[in-house]
This record gives C-alpha cells, structure tokens and sequence, in this order.
C-alpha cells in the first residue's frame, strides 16, 4: 500500500505539503499542487479514512440503522439514505438489527468506533435508549418512519400511524366490516406498537372490540410482507380474499401491486422520506449541531381489490 512518504518522495516535496494538498486547508503553489496530484495518481495513493477523520473530526460517513433489510421498505429507505449521502460525498454504513436491544447497542457502539458524523434509524425495539446514547456522544440522530424519545435534540421525518389507522378502519368499516383484527409483528418494535394503538383507538371510536385473527372479517397487517403471508394462509385455508376475509397491509412495497394480489394498503414513501432524513443530518453535519427538527406526513390509503363487503 502506498503511504504519504513513498508520495511526498516522488513528488520532491515535503510530507505536510502532501497534507496540505489532500486537506486543502493551506494555499499551496499551483505547480506544487500539480506535481502532487500527478504523483498521488501514478502511485494510486488513497489516504487513510479513519486517520483523516482523527484530523478533520469527520468521517465523511453516516450510520443506517434498520431493523429489518428483509422487508422492501426498509431496504427501499436504505437505498434512498445511501444515494442520498452520495451525493453529498458520504458513504453509508448499514446495520441490521432485527429489532434486538443487544444487537443495536452493539451497532450503536460500532458507529461511534467509527467516527460517523451521523445516524438516521429506521426502527427500534420498544424502549431502546440507542438515539439518546448516541446524541449525548455528540453524534445527530434523524429516525425515519417512527417519533422515538421526546428528546429536543433529535430529528425526525414521520409518517401519521394513528391517521392511515383511521383511514383503514373508516374504509373496511364502509364496507360492512365489525369483526376486525390486527396482526403485528413477531418482534417489538416502537411502530409496530403506535399501529396497533391507533387501531385499538380506531375501533373505539366506533364501539367496536378486536376480534382474533380467525373470527375476523377483516384482518390488518402491521406491514405488506404480513399481509401476503395471511392472504396466502387463508387461501391456504379454503377461504377466499376478499369475499370471506378482506386483508389490508402498510407501506404499499412494488410487490402490493401486482395483479395477483392488488393489496389494499397504506403507501409510506422510502424514497422521499430517505432524501428528506439526509438533507437535515447534512443541515446539522454542517452546522456542527444536532438536527433539532421534527416533522409529520400523511400517508395514502391506496384501495385495491384485496377488501370488499363483509361476508353475509
């Protein structure tokens, strides 16, 4: 590997006219800077990322904490934080953590080894004390599709649970429908609870009590892959989407669409919502702060043909 020294002989300078060069801080001859660059690129020289972030205090890289990358969403958002940050000359690191408290704490560890100057969270565990641990490190947090803590400092661009609820339950409840059901996740995560509350409170407002899965008319899935999952089991079953049971899911993934399914859903926007968490950590990153700044969208309810009337 080619260091700093091989490159500074080359070019008949010093080590620190190098430095100066690669850093841009220090004005340096245009001749000089020229037989630097050109020995730079005929040795192929890169310099160390980490030890360039040891002396400008950034790393010219932001953390993606996700809980699932198996879910289109998530990796639809992950995709959008990634090119997004590209564009700005950061790379992006992604994490994994199943919704695990052990693991995104050691994610939460591992970004900060890193010198990262930034952490945009797709989801967390129920309770997870991962954004304020990071913020009192110094490092912004921006969490997308979830509120997380009541904490001043952080960032958040959101989507309205309780409202794409209301929406769902107003539309299956036009349709006939009285005995509903919601099906979560098999891991608590702090979305996955505001969408069964804001089904509980849905369903208050109209008298009625959630039913279990097998005695409903209508089922609602916290996300579009549950969805696909119950319509598949219940055709499985014998029965038939949606003249026997109606199905709903949340986040309306391409696979929603498709003409053998037509999924009625609630679309959650990956794209612009991944632009949106990266335009204000590169607000803070600049700034030298944290982002500070929180904001809520409304989702649409995208109506196909996996609801229909309440069976007779």
């Amino acid at each position: 590997m080619t260091t700093l020294v091989e490159v500074a002989r080359r070019a008949g300078v010093s080590k620190s006219t190098v430095s100066n060069v690669i850093q841009g801080r220090v004005a340096v001859a245009a001749d000089t800077r020229e037989r630097v660059e050109q020995a730079i690129r005929a040795t192929g020289y890169r310099p160390n990322a980490i030890a360039r972030s040891l002396r400008n205090r950034t790393s010219h890289s932001i953390g993606m904490i996700v809980p699932d990358l198996a879910n289109p969403f998530h990796a639809a958002l992950s995709v959008a934080v990634e090119r997004a940050a590209k564009q700005h000359g950061y790379a992006t690191l992604v994490a994994h953590t199943d919704c695990s408290p052990d693991i995104e704490d050691e994610v939460s560890r591992a970004l900060f080894e890193r010198r990262v100057d930034g952490v945009v969270i797709a989801g967390l565990s129920t309770g997870s004390e991962v954004p304020v641990s990071l913020l009192d490190n110094g490092i912004p947090v921006v969490l997308t599709s979830f509120g997380g803590p009541k904490d001043k400092r952080l960032g958040s661009v959101d989507h309205d649970d309780m409202a794409a609820m209301e929406a769902v339950i107003a539309h299956l409840y036009g349709l006939g429908h009285r005995r509903l059901a919601f099906v979560a996740q098999d891991y608590a995560e702090q979305s996955g609870e505001r969408r069964r509350l804001g089904f509980d409170a849905a369903l208050k407002r109209r008298r009625l009590k959630p039913v279990s899965r097998h005695d409903a008319t209508a089922i609602l899935a916290h996300n579009d892959l549950l969805a696909l999952d119950l319509i598949d089991e219940i055709e499985r079953s014998g029965r038939r989407v949606p003249q026997d049971v109606s199905v709903t899911g949340h986040d309306d993934i391409p696979l929603a669409a498709h003409s053998r399914i037509r999924l009625t859903t609630v679309r959650s926007d990956a794209q612009s919502m991944g632009q949106r968490a990266v335009e204000l950590m590169m607000k803070a990153v600049r700034a030298g702060g944290h982002v500070g700044h929180r904001e809520v969208h409304t989702n649409k309810l995208v109506i196909r043909q996996s609801t229909g009337a309440a069976p007779t």
